[in-house]
């Protein structure tokens, strides 16, 4: 398999150290491994040029932000498929390259498990099937995912976004245009959860809802939407509230309101597992 392993990094020259030497320990060494800095200032650039033995392509430069980083690792991979796997993020394993090469698999996005770095580690396993059901409320993780290169030249992410591009990917790509899809019994990452996108669930479920309301029409939306709130919100009376205060305009204050709330409140009331993690 041509795989290219596209790295995005700024400032963030401990994560970088990880990953370089995560890819470096493969006993198969992807096609290319292809890291796109931002222009960092704390010795990563020097970190890049000592290790070329690793590292096929590499840049650093400013950019308009993490979207375009991606589609600027899309532009230089010259292999069948990507893989994003970003300062901080690591292989599950050194033999990881290998056994997706011996998967045999070849459909246009194959997703294996991702290992979510948190106490205890906890394993995210991809559907066997995608739906508009799963990707409604959830989705795939790029760190496991192995997309096809011409498939993100087709459809690169929205740089308007800031969090959620990568959601509205998979949403086009399986839903829309209903590439294949295929799955590997395969740990394929160790996924950092201190990155952007993990530490700002809230604002990523705002951005995801314009995202949803830009792409899917009403008469199929309304059909999902509260399905999707149980998922994301749970079931109770105070939980379901939450739902309703994302659809106003001052869903944020009263949010850290009810949230500082709760967290206080959570040692004694009914749910506190939800209760703990919004506070994440």
């Amino acid at each position: 398999m041509k795989i290219s392993v596209i790295t995005i990094n700024w400032n963030n020259a401990a994560g970088l150290r990880k990953t370089i030497d995560s890819v470096a320990s493969q006993t198969v060494r992807p096609f290319e491994f292809i890291v796109v800095d931002g222009g960092s200032t704390d010795g990563a650039v020097e970190m890049l040029q000592a290790a070329e033995g690793v590292v096929t392509d590499w840049v650093s430069e400013p950019d308009k932000g993490i979207y375009n980083a991606m589609n600027k690792g899309v532009a230089r991979a010259r292999g069948d498929w990507c893989i994003f796997m970003n300062s901080g993020d690591s292989f599950s394993g050194p033999t990881v390259i290998a056994d997706l090469d011996a998967s045999g698999a070849s459909a246009d996005i194959i997703c294996g498990h991702a290992m979510i770095q948190e106490t205890p580690v906890r394993r995210k396993t991809p559907p066997s099937e995608i739906s508009l059901d799963f990707l409604f409320s959830g989705s795939l993780c790029h760190q496991s995912a192995l997309i096809r290169t011409s498939l993100l030249r087709e459809h690169p992410y929205d740089e308007r976004l800031r969090i959620v591009s990568d959601r509205k990917f998979f949403l086009q790509a399986l839903v829309l245009d209903n590439c294949s899809y295929e799955t590997v019994d395969v740990d394929i990452a160790d996924y950092d959860i201190s990155g952007f996108s993990a530490q700002n669930r809230f604002a990523s479920e705002q951005e995801w809802a314009g995202v949803l309301e830009s792409m899917i029409p009403y008469r199929i939306r309304v059909d999902y939407g509260r399905r999707a709130a149980g998922a994301l919100y749970g079931d109770s009376d105070y939980e379901k509230l939450f739902a309703e205060i994302g659809r106003r305009k001052w869903r944020k204050p009263v949010y850290r309101l009810v949230r500082g709330l709760l967290l206080l409140l959570a040692p004694f009331v009914k749910g506190a597992r939800f209760v703990k993690e919004l506070g994440r």
